[in-house]
C-alpha cells in the first residue's frame, strides 16, 4: 500500500478531526479535577529538582523510584518558572491527549487507503475511556502514548516500514523516559534491526536507529547508575516484593482482558475475524521482519506483567491500545477491500467501519458513564479529605525535623514538604526485604522500619478506623491523630479505605520492643 501522508486531507478526514478534538475536550471537562497520589510522587521529585536539591523523593536520599524521568524534568522545568506543579501536570496531559488524536489520523493515512475508515477509526479513538481517564490526572501516560504513537507514525513512513530510523528510534527513546512499557518497545525495535541486517540498507539502518537510542535512553541508564547507583528503578523490586497478594497469572490475563475488552473488544473482535478471514493479503511477501513489531509489542507485554506479577491497572495498558487500535482497522481494511483496495468494496467497507465504530463508541460511553466519572469523582474528594487534607495538616503542626511513615506517599510527602518513610519501599529501599518476608499489616504493627528510621509520624491503612492499636503490642506507644477515609483505592483495595494518623512515642516502643524480641 502507498503512503498517503501527502496526500491531502478529505473532507471526510478534516471533519472527523475535528469532531474527534471536540468531543475528547467535552469527555475530558467532567475529569477535569481528577488527581491520584502517584501523581504527587512525580510533582515531588519535581519539586526538589525545580529547587535546585536534585532529583530525590527525600532531600539527600538518591532513590531511583520514578519511573518517568522525562515527566518529571517536564514539570520541575514549569514549577522553577513559577507555574503550579497539578495545573502545569493537568494542561500537558490535556495537550498530549489532544496530540495523541492527530496522531493516530495521521498513522492512519500513513497505513490506510480509504479515508472513510481513517476518519471513523480516529473518532472512535478520540472516545476512548481509559484515554478520557488519564488525559488529566496529572500523569504521564498520555504524554508516553503521543510519544509512541509518533514513533509508529515515523515508523511507517515510505513505502518499506522502517525508512525513518533516526526519528523512530528518537520518539520511542524518549517514550522509554517516559512509560516503562516503552523500554520493551525499544528493546524490540533493536532486535528486529539486527534481524534485517541482510544488505546494506538493513546495516544502514541498524547504524542510524541504534545511535538516538543510545544517546537518549543509553545516556539517561549511564545517568542513573552513577546518580542513583543503579540501572533499574526501584519500582521494581518494591512491586516484586508486593506481587504475592496479586493473584495467579491466569486472574491477571483475566483482568487485562478485561480493561481491554471493556473499551477496545469490538476492536480486538475485527482483528480477530480479520486475521482469520482476510488470507495471505495481510501478509505481503518478502517484507522485513520489523512489520512484526507492533504485534509482537502488543501481545507481550501483558504476558511481561504476568511474569512480574505486576497488578495491572488501565494506564498501565494504555499506551497499547491505539496500536491495537490502528491494527484493527488496517487489517480489516485489507479483508474487506484486497490489497490495493478495489473501490468497488469501499461502499461496503465504510458501511461495515460505520457499525464497528458505533459499537465502540456504545462501549466507551458505557464504560466511561459507569466507571470513570463515578471513580473519578468519588476517589478525588477522598484523596482531597484524606491525604492531601492531612498533608497540609503535617505542614502546619509538625514541628522541624520530622518525619512521616507512610504506605501512600506522594500527597502526603507533596503538600507537608517533610521526608518521609515508604511503607511500600518504592522509595525506602529497606523496606522491601521487610515486605519479602511479612504482610504490609504486620510489618506496620510490629514497626518493623525501626530498624532504620523512626519517624515522628505514623499513617496507617485499613479497613476500620484506629485499627492499628487493636493488632499491635505497641498501641500504648501510638498517640490518635484522626482519621479519613477513601472508596476505592486500587484493584487490591476496591473497598473503603481507612486512613489512621498516629504520633509515635520512640522511648514508649523502644522499652516494649526490648522486654519483647521480634
Amino acid at each position: 500500500m502507498s503512503p498517503t501522508a501527502a496526500v491531502p486531507f478529505t473532507r471526510v478526514e478534516k471533519l472527523a478531526l475535528i469532531l474527534s478534538l471536540a468531543l475528547a475536550l467535552v469527555l475530558m471537562w467532567p475529569l477535569r479535577g481528577y488527581l491520584t497520589d502517584d501523581t504527587f510522587i512525580h510533582l515531588r521529585y519535581a519539586q526538589h529538582l525545580s529547587r535546585g536539591q536534585g532529583l530525590v523523593f527525600n532531600p539527600g536520599e538518591r532513590i531511583y523510584g520514578c519511573t518517568s524521568p522525562l515527566w518529571v524534568a517536564l514539570l520541575a522545568d514549569a514549577m522553577a518558572l513559577g507555574i503550579d506543579g497539578v495545573a502545569a501536570a493537568k494542561w500537558m496531559g490535556g495537550i498530549s491527549t489532544l496530540l495523541s488524536i492527530m496522531l493516530f489520523l495521521q498513522l492512519m493515512r500513513r497505513t490506510v487507503a480509504t479515508p472513510e475508515l481513517r476518519a471513523l477509526g480516529t473518532l472512535a479513538w478520540s472516545a476512548n475511556a481509559w484515554m478520557l481517564r488519564w488525559s488529566l490526572s496529572g500523569m504521564e501516560t498520555p504524554l508516553a502514548v503521543a510519544l509512541v504513537l509518533g514513533g509508529f507514525v515515523a515508523f511507517t513512513e515510505g513505502q518499506q516500514w522502517g525508512a525513518r530510523p533516526v526519528r523512530t528510534g528518537a520518539l520511542w527513546a524518549i517514550a522509554a523516559l517516559t512509560r516503562p512499557e516503552a523500554v520493551f518497545l525499544l528493546g524490540l525495535w533493536g532486535i528486529f534491526l539486527m534481524a534485517d541486517t541482510e544488505n546494506r540498507a538493513g546495516l544502514r539502518r541498524l547504524v542510524f536507529g541504534s545511535l538516538p537510542p543510545l544517546l537518549i535512553y543509553g545516556g539517561w541508564l549511564l545517568f542513573a547508575r552513577l546518580y542513583f547507583g543503579t540501572f533499574w528503578p526501584q519500582t521494581l523490586s518494591a512491586k516484586a516484593a508486593g506481587s504475592a497478594s496479586a493473584g495467579i497469572p491466569v486472574d491477571n490475563l483475566v483482568r487485562q482482558a478485561k480493561i481491554i475488552g471493556s473499551t477496545d473488544g469490538a476492536l480486538a473482535l475485527l482483528l480477530v475475524l480479520a486475521l482469520l478471514f482476510g488470507g495471505r493479503k495481510l501478509w505481503p511477501r518478502q517484507v522485513l521482519a520489523q512489520r512484526l513489531l507492533p504485534w509482537v509489542w502488543i501481545a507481550l507485554v501483558p504476558v511481561l506483567y504476568v511474569a512480574r506479577g505486576v497488578p495491572v491497572i488501565s494506564r498501565y495498558l494504555l499506551p497499547l491500545l491505539p496500536v491495537l487500535a490502528w491494527l484493527a482497522w488496517r487489517t480489516a481494511e485489507l479483508w474487506w477491500c484486497g490489497d490495493p483496495p478495489q473501490p468497488a468494496r469501499r461502499g461496503r467497507a465504510t458501511a461495515l467501519a460505520a457499525i464497528v465504530t458505533a459499537i465502540v463508541l456504545v462501549q466507551n460511553a458505557l464504560v466511561y458513564r459507569h466507571s470513570v466519572v463515578p471513580h473519578v469523582r468519588s476517589f478525588t474528594a477522598g484523596l482531597h479529605a484524606s491525604l492531601i487534607q492531612w498533608g497540609k495538616w503535617f505542614h502546619g503542626v509538625a514541628p522541624p525535623g520530622s518525619s512521616i511513615a507512610t504506605p501512600d506517599i506522594g500527597a502526603i510527602a507533596y503538600y507537608s514538604d517533610l521526608p518521609v518513610v515508604d511503607l511500600g519501599g518504592l522509595v525506602t529501599p529497606p523496606m522491601v526485604p521487610i515486605l519479602e518476608r511479612e504482610t504490609p499489616e504486620a510489618a506496620v504493627a510490629d514497626l518493623a522500619f525501626s530498624a532504620f528510621a523512626k519517624p515522628s509520624f505514623l499513617v496507617d491503612r485499613a479497613l476500620a478506623d484506629d485499627d492499628l492499636r487493636r493488632r499491635s503490642r505497641y498501641a500504648p506507644c501510638l498517640t490518635r491523630l484522626g482519621s479519613a477515609r477513601i472508596d476505592g483505592l486500587g484493584i487490591m483495595r476496591p473497598e473503603t479505605t481507612i486512613y489512621t494518623f498516629y504520633r509515635i512515642d520512640w522511648s514508649c516502643a523502644d522499652t516494649l520492643g526490648s522486654r519483647s524480641p521480634r
